[in-house]
């Protein structure tokens, strides 16, 4: 009988042990993912996105027209992204990790552009679509910035320094692309100044982390406890079997 306890004993820490492993696995791979996946998620639109609320509705809604045209034209896209969520990574890193996440290389014909601006480290990066890196290089991409953003940049304007930058940039496209036709309107105070709504971040909430932590924490818990039990009930077995070989071994010595 003893000897079967212990066997059932060692079975159960055995059973006990590879459910604490597999639910530490589950709450380690949980706190890791947040730190693997990007800051946001794609949107079902892409064009203009203000993570960090500081951008007016009207700039946002004037980039979004400009761009609706833009791409029916060119099926390229000039794309802002704001934020505040790049922590640690370096904002070059980032901006490539969202293009890719975002898939932006599919949109149209892969000459779009993409700038990611982090405003709480007040950095900026941007990608250029393949198809017209020899058109648009580098060096002159940098130029536009340099005289159409920073200089708003330092002041902490988003606003206009993205709406300089915008009509920048979409000049370019109408040079490059003949007959297109944007309607540029250099009066940025038509478009400032009213709301900045931050916009909702749609990427998938961390409800689904909360939930796989509760229920990993809730199966550790209760496992833990079945543990015990285990262990109370083989301890009062063990009593009981200890209390009996006493009362044996009295009675030997009695009958003796």
């Amino acid at each position: 009988m003893v000897y079967n306890i212990c066997i059932m004993s060692y079975q159960g820490d055995i059973f006990v042990k590879k459910l604490l492993y597999i639910i530490s696995f589950i709450l380690i791979i949980s706190f890791l993912l947040p730190f693997c996946a990007s800051a946001h998620s794609a949107p079902d639109e892409i064009s203009v996105h203000d993570f960090s609320g500081v951008l007016s509705d009207g700039i946002k809604t004037y980039i979004k027209s400009k761009n609706d045209i833009l791409f029916s034209e060119t099926e390229a896209k000039i794309i802002f992204v704001t934020t505040q969520d790049s922590g640690e990574q370096n904002i070059n890193d980032f901006c490539e990790d969202l293009y890719s996440n975002w898939r932006i290389s599919e949109i149209g014909r892969r000459n779009s552009i993409f700038m990611v601006v982090d405003t709480k480290k007040e950095e900026y990066a941007f990608l250029i679509g393949k198809s017209i890196r020899l058109a648009l290089p580098e060096s002159d991409m940098y130029k536009y910035i340099v005289d159409n953003f920073e200089p708003h940049l330092l002041k902490r304007d988003y606003d206009k320094a993205v709406f300089a930058t915008y009509n920048a940039i979409a000049k370019w496209y109408e040079e490059k692309y003949e007959g297109l036709n944007l309607n540029l309107d250099n009066d940025v105070f038509k478009y400032v100044g009213g709301e900045k709504t931050k916009d909702k971040d749609i990427k998938e909430s961390n409800l689904w982390l909360w939930i796989v932590l509760i229920v990993s924490l809730i199966l550790m818990v209760v496992v833990l406890k079945i543990k015990r039990n285990i262990e109370l009930k083989i301890r009062q077995h063990e009593r009981r079997v200890l209390r009996k070989k006493f009362k044996i071994d009295i009675d030997k010595i009695t009958n003796s």
